[in-house]
């Protein structure tokens, strides 16, 4: 049997995860960044992620060590530092989602012995359609696979 990375499985669960959150109902979350069917004001999806294996563990079990960037959106009609606000805060709460699931459930529904939030990079802009907010979130994690 081969070894297989967790990265699929560890962006499945935590997709699955978080859609049950409650907080989260209506937020569009996609495993793979959006294209036309992303949502104007709010959703949040997952970007590139990595993997290191260590082929050098004895027996047939090696370890995994897992990063994956999930982006949370947040779009507030309107122009001036309240809408930025009201935009930044909604990013910030969807932030929090994440962050509240992992540690609920560090290890994402089985899918890794733990994980945690390693980083996270605010973003603030314009657009035709108002202020938005990106939250770029860095999610590390560590897994055992087997042949």
């Amino acid at each position: 049997m081969a070894i297989n990375s967790k990265i699929k499985v560890l962006r499945d669960n935590l997709k699955t995860q978080l859609s049950a959150r409650a907080a989260l109902s209506g937020v569009a979350i996609f495993k793979f960044p959006p294209a036309d069917e992303a949502p104007k004001t709010e959703m949040m999806f997952f970007g590139d992620a990595s993997s290191n294996i260590d082929f050098e563990t004895f027996g047939k079990s090696y370890s995994e060590d897992l990063d994956i960037t999930v982006f949370c959106y947040a779009l507030k009609a309107g122009a001036g530092d309240l809408v930025a606000a009201a935009a930044r805060d909604r990013a910030l709460e969807l932030a929090q989602e994440v962050i509240d699931e992992l540690a609920d459930d560090s290890t994402i529904n089985g899918a890794v012995l733990v994980s945690k939030v390693r980083s996270f990079t605010e973003e603030n802009g314009l657009s035709d359609e108002g202020r938005f907010c990106q939250i770029e979130i860095q999610v590390e994690a560590e897994a055992i696979l087997s042949e």
